[in-house]
């Protein structure tokens, strides 16, 4: 769940990653599915979860930070929260771009996606909703995809609407830091426009198809921007790996 500090528009660049974010209610896919091989299942209260980050940037920066993932509740109606802080607590900045990842709590539904995280930055605290479904639907059959929009709205600003599309392209074997997994493939293409630039991010998301949980395993992803030159040090491209869990 890495969180870039600047602005809402930008707020949703890994909204979609570690313990939730495969899921959702409403979204209907775009093509039927006969055989389901894939279903949202959500963490256990008191999993933990160490990722890598990198990122890659307009100044020809790459940029490195650890992030921890504590589940701290999940509720009977199958909602769940997720604090989430770099344990080195390291200012990262280039350029005009704040990379830093500030203890964040994120707030779960039951199909998986975002409802609402809060950042605290010590002298300030942001607090952003979503309203819509951000991500994949809850149960999808292989070759199967979807299409949808959802709204972030930060501090009581402006919204700023996401327009994704995507498909499970398939179930794998991947080796990571954190071992070997079968792993739902997902691959998304998502556009957004804050400020007069338009940001076409295209991601690629494996979750966890061995059993239980279907926790992020790895995502990659880059950012193409049009309309406009984007804030210097703003990220071109970026990773995240699963390191160990519990």
């Amino acid at each position: 769940m890495m969180r870039q500090t600047i602005p809402a528009g930008l707020v949703a660049a890994f909204l979609l990653s570690a313990c939730g974010g495969g899921g959702s209610g409403g979204n209907a896919p775009v093509q039927a599915a006969t055989t389901v091989t894939y279903r949202f299942t959500p963490p256990k209260a008191g999993a933990h979860l160490v990722y890598a980050d990198r990122l890659a940037d307009t100044l020809n920066n790459t940029l490195n930070r650890a992030a921890d993932d504590d589940v701290t509740a999940v509720n009977a109606d199958g909602t769940f929260t997720v604090h989430e802080e770099d344990p080195s607590h390291d200012r990262l900045v280039s350029g005009a771009v704040d990379q830093t990842l500030y203890p964040t709590d994120f707030q779960y539904d039951a199909a998986g996606h975002v409802a609402a995280q809060t950042i605290d930055r010590g002298a300030t605290v942001s607090h952003c909703t979503y309203q819509g479904s951000a991500g994949a639907p809850a149960t999808l059959a292989v070759g199967a995809g979807w299409n949808t929009q959802y709204t972030e709205t930060c501090d009581g600003g402006n919204g700023v609407t996401y327009t994704q599309s995507g498909t499970l392209a398939g179930v794998e074997t991947i080796t990571i830091a954190a071992g070997t997994f079968s792993a739902y493939k997902f691959v998304s293409t998502t556009t957004w426009t804050f400020n007069g630039i338009t940001r076409t991010e295209s991601a690629t998301r494996w979750r966890d198809a061995s059993g239980g949980d279907t926790r992020t395993l790895k995502m990659v992803r880059s950012i193409a921007y049009s309309g406009g030159t984007p804030a210097a040090g703003a990220p071109l491209t970026a990773s995240r790996e699963l390191q160990s869990y519990r």
